[in-house]
């Protein structure tokens, strides 16, 4: 027999676990009186419970479906706010493209597809690289062989994990985590000048910082300073 799966719930509303009790009690309360009617009629024909049971089991995996569906959302709530809280800049993820919900989670989107499945193990290796770059984003030394020492691993390894989950090179992954960040400071008028907010995410040309922004963002530094 094909599982019943529940798709009656919106898992965005405040009513979600009246919802679920809803959910519950149609099947729960239709097993209850079918086990109370079997009790009563002990002379029941082999064909009729048969029937019955029938109809109990449909019930029992409605309710199933829907513990199946409780934790998938729980998890993939963990999964988000793991992402959210520990990623500074998420979007620079392809896992993260996806957006989290009852119908379309990330966690079904990992398991559908090769390329963006992703280990908690590399999850932790990439919260690790992205904070280990965030640290040192002002130091002109920051490069792929310096990030292989500081991680215990090597270039290749770095690059392939990278591309793999962000689409990207080693090199243009760094740049565009300085451009992200130097993209807060601007907003945030940290630095006066264009040459300061260079300096700070380890670029020593603010020309060359200059025009890495206005193709990343479509505006030059400057605008923000006014």
């Amino acid at each position: 027999m094909q599982k019943t799966k529940t798709s009656t719930i919106d898992w965005e509303s405040q009513r979600v676990l009246s919802q679920i009790a809803d959910e519950i009690n149609k099947p729960l309360t239709e097993i209850i009186r079918l086990i109370q009617y079997l009790r009563s009629k002990p002379d029941t024909t082999d064909h009729e419970t048969q029937r019955l049971s029938s109809i109990m089991l449909e019930s029992s995996e409605q309710i199933e479906s829907l513990i199946e569906d409780i934790l998938k959302i729980e998890q993939n709530k963990k999964i988000e706010i793991l992402v959210h809280d520990k990623f500074k800049y998420p979007s620079l993820y392809k896992f993260n493209e996806v957006k989290i919900n009852a119908s379309n989670n990330l966690m079904t989107h990992l398991k559908e597809t090769p390329g963006n499945r992703i280990s908690k193990a590399d999850l932790d290796w990439l919260i690790q690289l992205e904070t280990t770059i965030l640290e040192n984003i002002d130091s002109y030394s920051l490069c792929v062989s310096w990030l292989a020492g500081e991680l215990a691993v090597s270039e290749r390894q770095i690059f392939r994990k990278i591309e793999k989950f962000t689409g990207l090179t080693p090199n243009k992954y760094i740049r565009n985590l300085k451009l992200y960040f130097a993209k807060e400071l601007l907003e945030n008028y940290t630095y006066s000048t264009v040459n300061e907010v260079a300096s700070a995410i380890g670029l020593k040309d603010p020309h060359y910082f200059s025009s890495l922004y206005k193709k990343e963002f479509g505006k030059k530094p400057k605008e923000y300073l006014g």
